[in-house]
């Protein structure tokens, strides 16, 4: 088995209240557990930051090329994000 991780750092917009970047926390996550059971996802460090979140995704798969290809569609798919931009982003695969 070959587990993928996706570490992706977000910049926030407009963001005023912890309330309103848990709510993008909770729409990210929510899309993320929509795509199956293969994937995980959690919020990882800057907790306190309401112009900065980072998340970690996980994928677990029996064909590596193919967990690549998810998270990059999941990257992709985040980039077109409402309030929020990746700032940076990395795959690995173990």
């Amino acid at each position: 088995m070959n587990v993928g991780l996706a570490t992706l750092r977000f910049r926030l917009y407009a963001v005023e209240s912890i309330k309103e970047k848990r709510s993008i926390v909770k729409r990210l996550l929510a899309d993320v557990q929509r795509r199956g059971p293969a994937f995980a996802a959690c919020e990882m460090g800057d907790q306190d930051s309401l112009r900065e979140l980072t998340l970690c995704v996980a994928h677990l798969s029996n064909d590596s090329r193919f967990t690549e290809s998810v998270l990059s569609k999941l990257q992709d798919d985040f980039e077109r994000g409402n309030g929020y931009e990746i700032a940076e982003s990395e795959i690995e695969i173990l």
